[in-house]
């Protein structure tokens, strides 16, 4: 084997190696999640009140203007930032990285946010939320 067919090969090899590590480490989905949070604890007061969110566990859990309950991975699928929150004012999940927008049901609704988004569901019973995939 010459010189030049031996590093053609090595670039393909190596090539191949990092993409196929990088699909498996890079990756913008989220996973399942099933985790119950206490609605009287200080740490969520904030979604006590319409347009109140927080974020835990890598979700963003948040109650909406109309007093329902919605969930969604922290992870950006524009570019895997996780800084996606609620936005109050266009009721939406937005990303503050580059301004991803998702609607409450994870459909992208800009160019940023056309891989849409892992959206959660929620359930209530008393004070316990419980947000599960």
């Amino acid at each position: 084997m010459e010189r030049r067919d031996f590093l053609a090969q090595l670039g393909i090899g190596a090539a191949f190696v990092l993409t196929a590590s990088c699909l498996n480490s890079c990756s913008k989905t989220a996973g399942p999640v099933d985790f119950t949070i206490n609605l009287t604890d200080a740490a969520n007061a904030n979604l006590n009140a319409n347009g109140g969110y927080i974020v835990t566990n890598g979700v963003v859990v948040a109650k909406t203007i109309s007093g329902s309950y919605v969930a969604a991975t922290v992870v950006c699928t524009h570019e895997g930032f996780s800084k996606v929150y609620y936005n109050k004012q266009a009721d939406n999940f937005t990303c503050a990285e580059h301004g991803a927008q998702f609607s409450l049901t994870g459909t992208g609704l800009n160019q940023n946010g056309s891989g849409g988004l892992t959206v959660y569901k929620t359930t209530l019973t008393g004070t316990s939320l419980r947000i599960y995939s």
